[in-house]
């Protein structure tokens, strides 16, 4: 049964790169602290990630007026509260996580947080068809950044695929229209010796960049997937088989079954030191996407030779946000294959997962899970990557743990779109 989906009206937000970790009385963000509890299951832990987007959502009502209605957290810092606001790609993940809740239990209170995220959405999207450079983008944030991430921005298609398909909310089927037009126009490129791939960043100003490929792009491939099998329009499924064959060539071919970027990288959100992708942003499950699309089994066989590797591995993932991605991408690829091959390690990983979840304190943290990739010096001086909670690592972990309790199956990150 389809479910309502008309939208209110916001006003246009400002960002704030940070808020107080002590949100003022009244606030939708409040400091009080609640029992600890951990969850029992793979579903009960989902939920307790799923509440922590509800709890710490900035929601705008007296005496909280705040322009940023709507706004997930990128990061939180466990031992301060101090939190820093999301951007576009964050919105999308947690709404994604949000739908699959709803799903799940019937409960509103998820499906009215993932629309009051997805409405912040709406307004990051450049609607303006006098500029051809912005028109139909997503930018990063509010004020209205100068730059857009394709990666990041087509993330937000996807969400707003699947809050379509739940609702039938036609302006949201209309908005990922108007950016995939975008996007072919601004954001897809060949790149010579490389093949086709995405910008990593489209600027709207005269700020130069270094125009390369990167890694995180191939996780493209599945949104491309999704909005094929939504729409039909053929051209989403060629720049998704497109995207798959560079993966293939770039990434994985010649090399030791690892997803595998220059030899020398500095550690971040998706690389070790060695190169090797940990967190590829979704990249492995556009391979089983593009088999989907395509039949062919060359890209089921590059997906099986990656799942295998990852199932060999005796090393410990090294960064926190991997661990759910490989998770995810091997329940994919057994799910595409029929079997529980991977099952097992898939649940080693989910109990590594468990342990990163913050089971009290602050609906700032409670329920969310630990690790932040990126450097937890860069947001607050002298601190380490696990003080943090992030969207990036709990969204990972939310779907993952879904997934293997197999009440629902999140579209998030998934082969196919229903």
């Amino acid at each position: 049964m389809k479910v309502g989906a008309k939208r209110g009206t916001l006003r246009k937000p400002a960002a704030a790169a940070e808020v107080s970790g002590t949100p003022p009385k009244g606030s939708a963000i409040s400091p009080a602290r609640g029992p600890a509890k951990k969850p029992d299951t793979w579903g009960e832990a989902a939920l307790a990630g799923c509440d922590w987007f509800v709890a710490s959502q900035v929601i705008q009502k007296r005496p909280c007026w705040d322009a940023n209605h709507g706004r997930f957290m990128y990061n939180v810092h466990i031992p301060t509260l101090r939190a820093v606001q999301g951007l576009v790609w964050t919105q999308a993940r947690a709404a994604m996580c949000l739908i699959a809740a709803y799903k799940r239990t019937g409960d509103g209170k998820y499906l009215e947080s993932a629309k009051t995220g997805l409405n912040y959405v709406r307004i990051l999207q450049d609607m303006d068809a006098r500029h051809p450079l912005t028109y139909g983008a997503f930018h990063e944030e509010t004020p209205h950044s100068t730059f857009s991430y394709p990666r990041d921005a087509i993330e937000a298609a996807d969400a707003l695929l699947q809050w379509h398909s739940l609702t039938g909310d036609r302006d949201a089927l209309y908005r990922v229209k108007l950016f995939m037009k975008w996007f072919r126009r601004n954001a897809w490129k060949r790149y010579p010796g490389f093949g086709w791939w995405v910008r990593g960043s489209v600027r709207f100003d005269d700020s130069r960049i270094e125009d390369r490929p990167i890694p995180c792009e191939m996780g493209c491939a599945t949104v491309l997937a999704h909005a094929f099998l939504a729409t039909r329009e053929p051209a989403y499924r060629t720049m998704a088989l497109r995207i798959a064959d560079s993966t293939i060539r770039n990434y994985l071919e010649g090399g030791d079954g690892f997803l595998r970027a220059s030899a020398s990288c500095r550690k971040d959100q998706h690389v070790d030191g060695r190169g090797i992708v940990w967190n590829d942003d979704g990249g492995g499950v556009g391979l089983l996407n593009a088999h989907l699309l395509s039949g062919k089994r060359k890209y089921l066989d590059a997906a099986i030779r990656l799942a295998d590797r990852f199932a060999e591995s005796a090393e410990a993932i090294p960064i926190y946000s991997g661990i759910g991605a490989v998770a995810n991408f091997l329940l994919e690829t057994d799910r595409v294959l029929g079997e529980n091959r991977y099952r097992s390690v898939a649940e080693r990983l989910g109990k590594k997962l468990l342990d990163l979840q913050v089971a009290d304190g602050s609906p700032l943290v409670r329920g969310a899970f630990r690790g932040e990739d990126e450097g937890g010096k860069w947001y607050v001086e002298g601190s380490e990557n696990g003080d943090f909670v992030t969207t990036r690592v709990t969204a990972y972990a939310v779907l993952t743990l879904f997934k293997l309790e197999g009440a629902v199956w999140p579209e998030g990150y998934s082969v196919g779109f229903r």
